[in-house]
């Protein structure tokens, strides 16, 4: 046990076994309220993630109650839930004083780094996720429970595609009779997602998670959430008072329908939302359409072909000069033009994407690309052959930042 200000009670790291079974690997990530593990389930010889509670020695007995609490109550909702959309609870227990839980292991990425990597997202990928998600959440209102923090960072994507809903660390229980853990005031979830009435503290029901979802295919669509701000208040005014902009208007190929579907679901009343988050996966479903027959290139393809590589040059230029921001943009224009003209764009596809590593690099330093780097070389060489120019370009440009120390 620590005391200093600012240290963990009872700290806990890598290398630790819990309950004499499960075995702390690798620290996955993790925030003020908790950390995540990949972990190794010593006696079924699985590979698991552990979830360990944050607690300050310097808390107050009052906030340590309340992590306590509310930690607890996220095993217990998460546990009741089985669905292929939500992730699996397997365990929970207690080491030296910190609670922790066992959940499957999700080999996948979350939707906040699918948006830092591919910013917005074909339509049919937005509309395959949404229903994924809307009927986890049907699931789990159907037993009572609100998330209460739906945002892309709480959505796992597999590699097989499929969705996974995390984290009930804020969970709400429906059933009057089920004791609540934090008060109807007590403002809960993440500024850029949270409902109106969220963000004025009342009290919170299925339809607000049918918000917050809408703020998340708002952000696939339109490469970011409905609203910016540089405060939570700042968000919650936003939230309560004012409407986003058309999504049409930030991306005029989302189809009428799903952008109407969208902005329904960011009303204000809960009223005027969607009645059921079945419902929205029923309205998504119906949206779906057959992959069109390949047909006959036309003018306009070739037009779109012209686009992709002014886009592509317009963004070597914009690198050239530092404006990292305006080259990731039309990267990420041509990305979306390259979407719609099928697969004998690949080169450009892998141009585009080596442009958007660059571009990130600019922002954020070398060590914030080079994994996708790596896996951009490879697929590049996969593709295209280890001789093609492309290839070769990225191939060196990856090999100086893997270098430790470059």
């Amino acid at each position: 046990m620590v005391s200093e200000r600012g240290r963990c009670v009872g700290e806990i790291s890598e290398g630790t076994v819990l309950s004499d079974r499960y075995r702390l690997d690798e620290l996955l990530g993790g925030g003020g309220f908790g950390r995540v593990y990949a972990a190794h389930d010593q006696q079924l010889g699985r590979g698991v993630a552990v979830k360990v509670l944050t607690l300050r020695a310097e808390w107050a007995d009052r906030v340590r109650h309340e992590r306590l609490g509310r930690f607890r109550r996220e095993a217990v909702a998460a546990a009741a839930l089985s669905h292929p959309n939500v992730a699996t609870v397997h365990d929970t227990g207690e080491h030296e004083g910190r609670p922790f839980i066992v959940m499957e292991l999700l080999g996948g990425t979350d939707f906040g780094r699918v948006l830092l990597d591919r910013g917005g997202l074909p339509v049919g990928d937005v509309l395959t996720y949404g229903m994924q998600i809307s009927a986890g959440l049907q699931h789990a209102h159907e037993r009572g429970l609100v998330h209460r923090d739906v945002k892309p960072e709480n959505l796992m994507l597999l590699p097989d595609g499929t969705v996974k809903i995390c984290d009930f660390g804020l969970v709400a229980h429906q059933d009057p009779t089920f004791t609540r853990y934090t008060s109807p005031q007590a403002v809960m979830g993440s500024p850029p997602y949270f409902s109106p009435e969220q963000a004025l503290g009342g009290e919170v029901t299925a339809r607000s998670d049918l918000y917050s979802l809408g703020c998340v295919l708002y952000a696939l669509l339109a490469e970011g959430p409905p609203f910016s701000a540089g405060s939570p208040v700042g968000y919650a005014y936003l939230h309560v008072h004012e409407d986003p902009e058309p999504i049409g208007e930030r991306r005029p190929e989302v189809p009428a329908e799903l952008a109407r579907l969208v902005h329904r679901m960011l009303a204000k009343d809960p009223m005027d939302r969607p009645a059921t988050a079945g419902e929205v996966a029923d309205l998504l479903r119906a949206m779906l359409r057959p992959v069109p027959v390949p047909r006959t290139p036309t003018a306009l393809d070739q037009s779109a072909r012209h686009l992709v590589w002014t886009l592509l040059e317009e963004g070597e230029g914009l690198l050239a000069g530092g404006r990292f921001v305006d080259a990731d943009r039309r990267y990420w224009q041509a990305l979306q033009q390259i979407s719609r003209l099928g697969a004998e764009e690949e080169s450009a596809s892998f141009a585009a994407r080596f442009g958007r590593a660059r571009a990130l690099e600019g922002l954020h330093g070398s060590e914030a690309v080079v994994r996708r780097l790596e896996e951009l070389a490879r697929e590049t060489s996969a593709a295209l052959g280890s001789e093609h120019p492309l290839t070769r370009c990225v191939a060196s440009y990856t090999a100086v930042r893997s270098i430790p120390g470059q």
